[in-house]
């Protein structure tokens, strides 16, 4: 009887501990990790070319290469070629979350929201985004400003090329050469206005 009354007790503390056991295991809810979101930058950029393209006006293109501008009126068939090279690599919701962290913060003197965007490591060598800012109007949410960084190997020279997109207005394209010393140099600047109303910084 005491043998079976101590089987008994041993039996029963054994399934309390195996039920123990499966409660405090954490359920998939609790240990799915949240999914960051960034803003979709090229869907935002292809948004903004398809306006442009329905508007009844010829763009400007300035070019400036060491102090010289040279400005024409470019066709609405040879705008791709400018803004294309920012299309890669595509910058959507999610697709860049595990390179990349995003941070946010209010700047008061350009009134604007910022988000910015930088590498959480070292980047893929098929990856030549580097960085970019979205720049949100704090009271109609609206995206004022996108600028992005790149670098790329350009007859065997690194070469930085950085894009500032402003909504509705115009768009700018600098190349930079970055020299063996550590210093940097710009090669080449292209802007691209089809809003005259204000005048171009």
């Amino acid at each position: 009887m005491k043998k079976l009354c101590f089987i008994t007790i041993i039996t029963f503390i054994f399934h309390s501990c195996s039920n123990n056991g499966q409660q405090s295991s954490p359920s998939p809810e609790t240990t799915s990790a949240k999914v960051d979101s960034f803003f979709p930058v090229t869907s935002f950029l292809k948004g903004q070319m398809i306006t442009l393209d329905s508007l009844p006006i010829t763009p400007l293109q300035l070019t400036s290469i060491n102090g010289k501008t040279d400005s024409v009126w470019i066709s609405k068939d040879k705008l791709k070629d400018f803004y294309l090279p920012f299309l890669t690599p595509v910058i959507n919701e999610t697709n860049l979350t595990k390179y990349f962290k995003e941070n946010s913060f209010t700047d008061q003197t350009l009134n604007a929201i910022t988000f910015t965007y930088d590498p959480i490591g070292k980047l893929p060598e098929s990856i030549a985004l580097r960085h970019w800012d979205v720049y949100v109007h704090p009271e109609t949410g609206n995206v004022t400003k996108v600028y992005l960084v790149k670098q790329l190997k350009m007859s065997g020279e690194i070469v930085t090329q950085q894009l500032t997109w402003q909504s509705n207005k115009m768009a700018k394209i600098a190349t930079i050469l970055n020299k063996p010393d550590g210093s940097m140099s710009l090669e080449k600047e292209v802007a691209l206005i089809w809003d005259f109303s204000e005048i171009i910084r």
